[in-house]
């Protein structure tokens, strides 16, 4: 049997329909300006930090991370390739997330998806070691700085052109470690956890 529906009903029910869809697109609008906003900054914060300011400068670089102690730069000592850019590769990763909605009884819940620091791990492997992350080199530490020959003069050996790793040590001192991605991706996820909390009714 056919249920039959009067006009009015009809009217309530499709007004009813309007407003759910009307409702659902303003949570998307607001979640999606406010996440903007979160990931700009996050993005604004990675690319100011020293240590992308300097691996970003390449060869020419000056130490303004003071790892180093103000010798060479975290490109050479590092050893990226000449004319390589392990801040671009890294910072797509960082540009990549996927906003999810999902529907409750009265309400909508959101979930962010964005990089795991074990991915951003994974992406930024040292040139010279299979398994071992620069980006968390920086915050633990990168051994051999007693063994760095850096040159103002392109060197043929050496994979950044500028600098090698010698046998004998040269200097003292140790690599200084910087707080950088971890901490920058707390951040991050405390922010974005925060706007997942909120309940939108």
């Amino acid at each position: 049997m056919a249920l039959k529906l009067s006009n009015k009903e009809l009217q309530t029910i499709e007004k009813q329909a309007t407003k759910e869809s009307s409702f659902k697109q303003e949570v998307r609008r607001v979640v999606q300006k406010e996440f903007v906003d979160i990931h700009k900054q996050f993005l604004s914060n990675f690319d100011s930090h020293p240590v992308t300011i300097e691996i970003k400068g390449g060869t020419s670089a000056t130490n303004i991370s003071k790892t180093l102690g103000g010798i060479g730069n975290l490109f050479t000592y590092i050893g990226f390739d000449e004319g390589s850019d392990p801040i671009k590769s890294l910072r797509n990763l960082l540009n990549i997330y996927e906003i999810q909605y999902h529907n409750r009884k009265r309400s909508i819940s959101v979930q962010i998806k964005v990089p795991t620091k074990e991915e951003v791990f994974i992406a930024t492997p040292m040139p010279w070691a299979t398994g071992r992350s620069w980006a968390r080199g920086i915050e633990r530490g990168i051994s051999g700085l007693g063994q760095y020959l850096v040159k103002s003069n392109r060197m043929g050996r050496s994979r950044s052109g500028y600098a090698i790793e010698t046998q004998a040590r040269v200097r003292g001192g140790r690599f200084s470690n910087r707080s950088y991605i971890s901490s920058l991706l707390n951040d991050y996820y405390k922010n974005i956890k925060n706007l997942e909390k909120k309940t939108f009714s």
